[in-house]
């Protein structure tokens, strides 16, 4: 009896020790200096993603290491910038572009790789799910050297 007694405030104990330290990650986003990542943090597991600059499509796409973005080219009427996030939906990692100008929508993209992104629609993310063919797949922007 003593040991079922002992063995159930542990497992309490433990369970609020966690909740606790979830409670203190759930929503926090950080921005680490340097080259580092983005991260985003919430219940979900972590999605991180390395800055830089993409092209592809007639399209320009820069990544700060402040969360901040830029977006150029003659597949966008004027530059659009604004923050950037990352994202886990399913097995994917996401990339969202937030707009400064509230009436733009955000831009979704897939990551296929730390230097392949794929412009994608949140309903239809099973494209990430098949091989990518450049010759036949759009919206592929890739990391500039």
């Amino acid at each position: 009896m003593k040991y079922r007694l002992f063995k159930t405030i542990c497992l309490c104990s433990l369970s609020l020790l966690g909740f606790q330290g979830l409670a203190q990650t759930v929503g926090t986003q950080s921005t680490q200096a340097g080259s580092r990542a983005i991260t985003t943090t919430s219940a979900k597991p972590e999605a991180t993603f390395p800055p830089g600059t993409f092209g592809g499509d007639d399209i320009r796409l820069k990544l700060d290491n402040q969360g901040k973005y830029l977006l150029t080219g003659g597949a966008v009427e004027k530059p659009e910038h604004g923050a950037w996030t990352t994202e886990i939906k399913g097995k994917h990692t996401l990339i969202r572009l937030i707009s400064k100008n509230k009436k733009d929508d955000d831009w979704l993209f897939g990551v296929r790789s730390k230097d392949t992104l794929q412009s994608v629609d949140e309903d239809k993310l099973n494209v990430l799910d098949k091989p990518l063919n450049i010759n036949e797949d759009v919206g592929i922007l890739t990391r500039e050297k």
